[in-house]
């Protein structure tokens, strides 16, 4: 009877020591060092190699464990691939939930574009900040996207760029990875925002106009006085001679152009305001929504001509009903 007793006393001794060490495996695989740690999950990873990853890098301290719980969790299978900061204090089961819920974390470029850039301004900045390429542009831009406002655009073998002037100039945050097809079709996202409620029954005229206005006017109070010269001299059938189209012609749409020579008043090109009557054959630059509404709201006047105001030289100008008043007013 005493020999049977001891027996059973041995077995619990044992069950107690299993448990003990189970209870430690457990604490120890618990402990970890304070502070916080990045870890890059590729995608594609296997759950035995994200727990190799996170030993690695000291978050968790058994990979069977880590293992263990993953499976017996909510989340055993849907652990994600991406960039994740975990705190080393977090517990194993916040762990496996960050890795689950948090995942494809990227780096990302703020873009800002401004009003009056044009096209091919865009694309150079975007590509200065890492964003695509010029030749991955260059495709993205023949592609066709799905916006009512680009049904109007001509077919015409003259036109640079279809897309020109509906990139609209606004702040945005792509990801470091962003296709110029995403950037693109953002933009043109952000065009169809900010003009709705617009009644533009010529989209393409309506910001060919407002492209001119935006290079020309500096002052939100003159750009519907400067869309209303322009309104003035198309029904006169005067050349607009309004030299933004010049510099966006000579410049391949960079405006890195100092001066307008008087040669370049003759360049052959269907952008040049200077040699051919009428609206260029399509917008230089992408206009911001002030102009958009002082295309479709013209001032009522009788001025056909201006000039900067080199007395007040803060960007406004002197508008006249006659050349001669013009010249009078530049001496």
């Amino acid at each position: 009877m005493k020999r049977f007793q001891k027996k059973r006393q041995q077995k619990r001794l044992a069950i107690s020591l299993i448990v003990i060490i189970l209870l430690l495996v457990i604490i120890i695989s618990t402990i970890k060092d304070a502070g916080t740690v990045t870890i890059d999950i590729p995608k594609g990873t296997s759950s035995s190699k994200i727990a190799e990853i996170l030993k690695e890098n000291d978050v968790i301290s058994s990979k069977l464990y880590f293992l263990a719980r993953l499976t017996l969790s909510q989340y055993n299978g849907k652990l994600q691939h991406g960039t994740f900061t975990i705190d080393k204090n977090d517990s194993l089961g916040e762990i496996i939930k960050i890795l689950a819920t948090q995942g494809a974390q990227k780096a990302t470029v703020t873009l800002t574009i401004p009003e009056g850039y044009s096209l091919e301004r865009i694309v150079a900045k975007a590509i200065e900040a890492g964003l695509s390429s010029e030749s991955e542009f260059e495709a993205a831009l023949s592609k066709k996207y799905d916006f009512a406002f680009l049904n109007q655009i001509p077919e015409n073998a003259n036109i640079r760029y279809a897309l020109q002037g509906f990139l609209y100039p606004s702040t945005y945050e792509f990801y470091t990875d962003a296709s110029a097809e995403t950037i693109i079709q953002t933009m043109l996202a952000e065009f169809e925002k900010q003009t709705a409620g617009l009644n533009m029954t010529n989209p393409y005229e309506t910001i060919t106009i407002a492209s001119l206005i935006e290079r020309e006017s500096k002052l939100d109070s003159e750009r519907e006085i400067i869309s209303g010269v322009i309104k003035n001299r198309i029904n006169k059938n005067m050349l607009l001679q309004i030299d933004a189209s010049v510099v966006y012609a000579i410049s391949d749409g960079m405006y890195d152009v100092e001066r307008v020579l008087y040669k370049d008043l003759e360049v052959a090109s269907p952008y040049n305001t200077y040699k051919y009557t009428g609206l260029p054959v399509g917008p230089i630059c992408s206009p911001g929504i002030e102009s958009i509404k002082a295309a479709l709201n013209p001032a009522e006047h009788n001025f056909l001509y201006y000039h900067t105001d080199t007395e007040k030289n803060d960007g406004s100008h002197i508008f006249t009903e006659t050349f001669s008043e013009h010249q009078s007013t530049q001496q």
